[in-house]
């Protein structure tokens, strides 16, 4: 059996994840999106550089929205499957037929496949598959309950993105002289704030401030909490594809 409007899902998914890196590429691309100032401390007669990134440029509701919509796409890709491979067994598929997620084995079993089992939703040999191989439970299938999880939150709150500043790139930093200071790529720590230590007692200007490379994380409280949003949604998006794909392999329906 074949699931073409999963797939259909999957793609709008994908779409919305290219979205989410365009609109990093455009805001890190934008040369007001950070600033380069050279502050030197007169006791010690040391320079540093120090950047600050305009998190208020930054379309923070954009991405945010974006994600959740990549979310919902994903989800819906898994709950039309299951719909279609309930309406092609014995038992009859209702509005509120969706793809089993829960948090442990157990429940999943104990909530899941014996009503799943009464009402013929799926046969034993299809309920075996979903609790033993796909295992859409918090230890058994990380990213798939990932994907419950956060689509679970984001019906009630938005999954407000993180941005991180990594590295500003191809930065031309020169004394009074016109000799070049320091290096041209620039790694960012938590203070953003860069000791030159070839600088010292000298008076330097930025001469070019560089480009910005930056990420979005997934903000706190999340299943990929201070892990990149691009990456996470990608390896998610590749689950569920893997997914779709080992039940198309199935003699559904036949």
């Amino acid at each position: 059996m074949i699931f073409p409007d999963s797939h259909k899902k999957i793609e709008r998914a994908n779409k919305h994840i290219a979205d989410i890196q365009f609109l990093l590429s455009q805001f890190t691309n934008d040369p007001r999106c950070y600033s380069a100032a050279i502050q030197f401390d007169p006791k010690t007669r040391q320079n540093f550089l120090c950047i600050s990134i305009r998190e208020d440029l930054f379309p923070s509701d954009d991405v945010a929205l974006t994600i959740g919509d990549a979310l919902h796409n994903l989800r819906s890709a898994l709950d039309l499957m299951y719909y279609q491979i309930v309406s092609a067994g014995d038992g009859k598929a209702t509005d509120w037929a969706h793809f089993p997620m829960e948090d442990t084995r157990e429940a999943l079993e104990n909530r899941w496949l014996s009503s799943a089992l009464k009402q013929k939703q799926v046969s034993v040999e299809l309920g075996k598959v979903i609790v033993d191989k796909i295992k859409p439970y918090s230890t058994g299938n990380p990213l798939l309950w990932a994907l419950h999880d956060m689509n679970i939150t984001d019906k009630h709150k938005l999954l407000v993105p993180v941005l991180k500043l990594m590295a500003i790139l191809d930065v031309r930093l020169e004394d009074d002289k016109g000799r070049q200071v320091g290096n041209s790529i620039y790694y960012m720590d938590e203070s953003c704030n860069i000791r030159l230590r070839d600088a010292d007692d000298r008076n330097v200007t930025v001469k070019n401030k560089g480009k910005a490379s930056a990420v979005i994380l997934f903000g706190e409280g999340t299943p990929f909490e201070s892990q990149t949003v691009i990456v996470s949604l990608t390896r998610i998006t590749e689950e569920v594809t893997r997914t779709v794909e080992a039940f198309e392999m199935l003699p559904i329906g036949e």
